[in-house]
């Protein structure tokens, strides 16, 4: 096989880990919309008066969120990075293919890992391309509190304690965590890994593979540290306001998503306030004990909606989770099978390759 071939199949390898994960996350996330219908009694009928023009509809707009979010990634790539703008297909499909990992995993690490895997593809040291990962992250947090904080408060005037003092929660303790990983590293820098660990790697991986992982680790968070602290500084200004604006784009396509199915089935609410109802609900399904929010994020939506709107249907909250989530499921996946197919396909030049070489050399010696 030509060298050109096996630099076009360069694709991104994930843990059997993370791939059982994601399989797992999708007949999970997919059967639990089942299992909530039959426990809610929702019908095949109750989902066909929906229509299927709001569905279309909605559905566009939840897929319209991905493009801006490659847009976004696109912002920090080439602002935080020096990635050379040409390969803009690449990086947009990396990102579509990550967030299927996102949504099918029990958090949004499995995401950020793809990212900055291909990132260090393309030259990027691991610690600024984990640096920049994590950017986006940021944006989501700071942004979706702010949404999911006026949440919490109107909860709270409309007498819902319970759901508003849970948002109210989980939000403070995820502003805490997110800045505290972002700050440390900006304003003191990580610690160098511990000497004690390097003596225990020593022990089971040999001396020298212990001194090699040292160096690449303590580079890692040299330049994760170097990288947060170049955030700080004015010259980050622009990418900063870039990436917010795009992430209230996104925000707002995913309010008009919530607002269609909505105003559909009848409530008279605003798009501002569907806004900050999805972020409410969100801030709530974003916790680690299911994948991809599966079931929490149902009952959270159904409980915000009954307890402070006063509006009880399962078959709108079962609509917007399936417009939400399961449909982005299908752009999501084509682009993550292709990135495998990449990974596999490789592999299977690189087995050729070995065995085109083995021949020769049996060639050779007769």
């Amino acid at each position: 096989m030509s060298e050109n071939l096996q630099k076009q199949t360069n694709g991104i390898k994930l843990s059997k880990s993370t791939m059982l994960w994601v399989f797992v996350g999708l007949a999970l996330s997919s059967s639990i919309v089942v299992v909530i219908s039959l426990y809610s009694g929702v019908t095949i009928s109750n989902f066909a008066s929906f229509g299927y023009a709001p569905f279309l509809l909605a559905g566009g707009l939840s897929s319209l969120r991905l493009l801006v979010q490659v847009l976004r990634y696109r912002v920090a790539v080439f602002g935080l990075s020096g990635v050379p703008k040409s390969n803009f297909k690449g990086l947009s499909l990396v990102r579509v293919g990550s967030e299927f990992v996102s949504l099918t995993t029990p958090s949004l690490i499995g995401g950020v890992v793809v990212r900055a895997a291909w990132l260090t593809q393309k030259g990027v040291d691991s610690g600024k391309a984990f640096w920049i990962a994590y950017f986006e992250v940021l944006m989501d947090v700071y942004i979706g509190s702010a949404f999911a904080l006026v949440a919490s408060i109107y909860a709270f005037l409309k007498g819902a304690t319970i759901i508003g003092s849970t948002i109210a929660a989980i939000v403070a303790f995820q502003l805490v965590f997110y800045t505290v990983i972002f700050l440390i590293p900006a304003l003191r820098g990580l610690p160098l890994f511990p000497q004690r660990l390097i003596k225990l790697a020593e022990y089971f991986m040999g001396g020298t593979k212990a001194k090699v992982l040292e160096a690449k680790i303590n580079q890692a968070t040299k330049t994760f540290s170097l990288s947060a602290r170049s955030i700080l500084k004015k010259d980050a200004l622009p990418i900063i306001l870039k990436a917010s604006a795009l992430t209230m784009v996104d925000a707002l396509l995913l309010g008009l998503v919530l607002w269609i199915i909505l105003t559909r089935f009848g409530l008279s609410i605003s798009v501002p306030l569907s806004v900050v109802v999805s972020f409410g609900v969100s801030t709530i399904a974003i916790i680690p004990i299911s994948i991809g929010g599966s079931g929490v994020a149902e009952f959270a939506m159904h409980s915000f909606l009954s307890s402070v709107l006063n509006f009880n249907s399962w078959t709108a909250v079962l609509i917007w989770r399936i417009v939400s989530f399961q449909f982005l499921l299908i752009p999501t996946g084509i682009a993550f099978a292709f990135l495998m197919r990449k990974t596999i396909w490789a592999k299977i030049t690189q087995s050729s390759n070995a065995v085109d070489d083995s021949l020769y050399l049996d060639r050779k010696k007769v």
